[in-house]
């Protein structure tokens, strides 16, 4: 089927610019439609189901422990997205093979490594995150299906990582489009006429990750070039595992412990109510826009620079990198402070309790007003990535974004309790991973280009 089939961007010649936004541009329009699906979610619970007020708390204070869970796997992608490009750069056909079937059976073993951890694990995470008794038992439900679907979520970022090095971004696009309504549906159907809550809208979404993650397999399997997939070659290849986990491993270590800051913080959020719960789920849903667009930008830049790398194209490398820098800080300035203006009608979407919309708000305006400062880090941290910097990025973040968040909360905030100080600790941490970035990136590029060949 045509749908199916696309055209890959060509990462080592012609104009940078044009094709990083062909390459991105596929991966922002798929993560958009996700975040508008995932929006649903909030949407429908707050709508259809019985108690709405906490159902809807319920799926907001599972947010931080989902992220836990989807950052990690983004983080071990990051690893087959930074030695897959470098080696089709190469054009070594034979360890992209060894690469793509390590990599499958791996994200296969550990989606239920997972998955066996994380579903008697649920209620404990719901008490030590202190839910609100009133929606805990919906919550506990919720995280438990999700935990379900951790197979198929890292079978799907796995799989849309090794198209991504490829070049390919479209399908991936169309995966999540089609799994993103199907969701929808799902969502209307458990919740409305079967009455399942939060637990419904949990289902609809393991069921439609295994979904997205068929159709990335069968792509796999229909492949032509180094990033064919078949399944009597499934195995676990020593070399080019420690590769993935040794660049991956860093990289999912700090999405992690990001989220870990963040689940202290939602601990402290879930001491002013139900409505401060609402208020900063919905936010967080429409931030989650621009976070799709940075995502892209700096997927793009582990791909074109690691292959860049492999091609042997230092001059190429550098101005990827600048490129990048450039055009997503801009964008993300100006598109964020416009939106922090619109934030109060957006927030209404969600739930239009005027507490709600009143907290979601004080979220929203401090941290879109300072994300480009984010941005910048985050491109910086991928090009680094990319030179094979995975453990110094995760060493200067832990420090940088854990070590200040956590002095904030424990010392910064108690002597200034308010709502607003608790999310200021975001626009500090952020301010001090930028500088440390920025170091660890120098360092980098400058040994790339004292060594005078591939890395």
């Amino acid at each position: 089927m045509a749908l199916f089939r696309s055209k890959n961007v060509n990462m080592t010649e012609g104009s940078i610019l044009p094709s990083i936004i062909r390459y991105s541009v596929p991966i922002v329009i798929g993560g958009v439609i996700q975040v508008l699906f995932n929006a649903a979610d909030l949407a429908v619970v707050g709508n259809f189901s019985q108690s709405k007020t906490a159902a809807g708390a319920a799926v907001g204070a599972t947010g931080s422990f989902t992220a836990l869970i989807v950052n990690l796997f983004m983080g071990i992608s990051v690893g087959v997205n930074v030695i897959l490009a470098r080696s089709l750069g190469s054009n070594d056909e034979e360890r992209s093979q060894r690469i793509v079937h390590t990599a499958v059976l791996a994200s296969v073993i550990g989606g239920f490594v997972i998955m066996g951890i994380g579903m008697p694990l649920s209620g404990f995470a719901m008490d030590m995150m202190g839910c609100p008794e009133k929606s805990r038992d919906m919550a506990v439900q919720y995280l438990m299906i999700y935990f379900a679907g951790a197979p198929g979520i890292l079978l799907f970022t796995v799989g849309a990582a090794i198209l991504r090095s490829n070049g390919d971004t479209q399908r991936p696009m169309v995966f999540l489009i089609i799994a993103g309504v199907l969701n929808v549906g799902l969502n209307v159907v458990f919740v409305k006429f079967f009455y399942l809550e939060a637990a419904g809208v949990a289902l609809a979404t393991t069921l439609t990750q295994y979904l997205s993650a068929f159709l990335t397999l069968r792509c796999l399997l229909r492949e032509t070039d180094a990033t064919r997939l078949e399944l009597k070659k499934l195995r676990i290849y020593g070399k080019e595992l420690f590769d993935i986990v040794r660049y991956g491993i860093p990289s999912g270590a700090t999405n992690c412990l990001f989220a870990i800051s963040n689940l202290q913080i939602q601990s402290v959020i879930n001491t002013y109510g139900i409505a401060a719960m609402n208020g900063n789920s919905a936010s967080s849903s429409l931030e989650s826009v621009f976070a799709t667009v940075l995502a892209a930008f700096s997927a793009a830049t582990v791909a074109f620079t690691g292959q860049n790398i492999g091609a042997g194209k230092p001059d190429r490398v550098k101005k990827t990198i600048v490129t990048s820098l450039t055009v997503t800080v801009i964008f993300i300035f100006v598109t964020t402070w416009a939106a922090s203006f619109l934030c109060a009608p957006l927030i209404g979407l969600y739930n239009s309790d005027p507490e709600v919309i009143a907290m979601g708000k004080i979220r929203y305006v401090i941290l879109m007003r300072s994300y480009f400062i984010a941005t910048a880090y985050n491109i910086l941290n991928s090009a680094s990535q990319a030179f094979g910097y995975s453990l110094p990025v995760m060493l200067c973040s832990v420090f940088s974004i854990v070590g200040i968040r956590f002095l904030w909360m424990l010392a910064v905030y108690p002597k200034y309790p308010s709502f607003e100080m608790i999310y200021y600790c975001y626009t500090v941490s952020w301010t001090v991973n930028v500088l440390a970035a920025l170091a660890v990136f120098i360092i980098a590029y400058l040994r790339y280009r004292k060594a005078g060949k591939t890395a």
